[in-house]
């Protein structure tokens, strides 16, 4: 036998939703009020919102976990307009939900999780043959359709210049035979960094070079290539 809802219980869920509804429209209201003017080229927006998405997924470590994100945004260089156009699609699509009160509070979905843990959690499965030679010489040879050799000379430490595209493959080829979590932190510094330097944007990527001198110096061995690359200190 069925127990149906009594009226009092309907009344409060529904009063309960009413409340709900009302703080989000409130939230949107001043979120939105006062927009500043858009800063970020249309074409950029959907690399941003991968970006922006993979760095979300990255601090969250699991889906629900609120973060938060204005430091981000901060150091990219993008206003309250930039981000709100950013993860419009993100939100439509409800791979993230806004959380909390404050701007730049966001959660992940089990949907956008899911997406994440498809399409940017590489699993590898291409050989990669890396040989070296006399003077620091560096080549990498990637058994796929795809198939790409580079390499570097003098790969010292105290180099003056960053060879920004060989320390992008190196990345994603010392990536290969890294710790699952170390691959996917190097694959998206890998793409944050190609993004940067295509923009010409020096102070990013002295930002990201950070980075991935953060990363490298804990690390396992098997960043070889860009360890030889990143001069210390970047």
């Amino acid at each position: 036998m069925s127990v149906e809802p009594t009226p009092v219980l309907v009344v409060i869920a529904l009063l309960c939703w009413l409340i709900y509804a009302l703080f989000v429209w409130i939230r949107g209201v001043v979120h939105r009020r006062r927009l500043p003017e858009l800063s970020v080229a249309p074409g950029q927006l959907e690399i941003y919102q991968g970006q922006a998405f993979r760095e979300m997924c990255r601090r969250a470590a699991n889906p629900g976990r609120r973060v938060m994100m204005t430091d981000y945004f901060a150091e990219r260089g993008w206003n309250r307009a930039d981000a709100m156009r950013i993860l419009a699609e993100l939100l439509k699509h409800k791979m993230i939900v806004v959380e909390g009160w404050r701007f730049g509070s966001y959660s992940v979905t089990h949907k956008g999780w899911t997406e994440y843990e498809g399409k940017f959690i590489w699993t590898g499965g291409e050989g990669v043959h890396i040989s070296t030679g006399p003077g620091g010489f560096v080549v990498a040879n990637v058994n796929s359709h795809h198939s790409v050799t580079h390499g570097g000379y003098g790969n010292r430490a105290n180099a003056p210049d960053i060879p920004h595209q060989q320390l992008i493959d190196a990345l994603r080829t010392d990536a290969d035979t890294a710790t699952p979590d170390e691959a996917v932190r190097a694959r998206e510094y890998a793409d944050d960094l190609a993004a940067a330097v295509d923009a010409q944007d020096a102070d990013r990527t002295a930002r990201i070079l950070g980075r991935i001198n953060a990363l490298l110096s804990t690390a396992t061995a098997a960043f070889t290539l860009a360890r030889g690359l990143l001069p210390s200190g970047s």
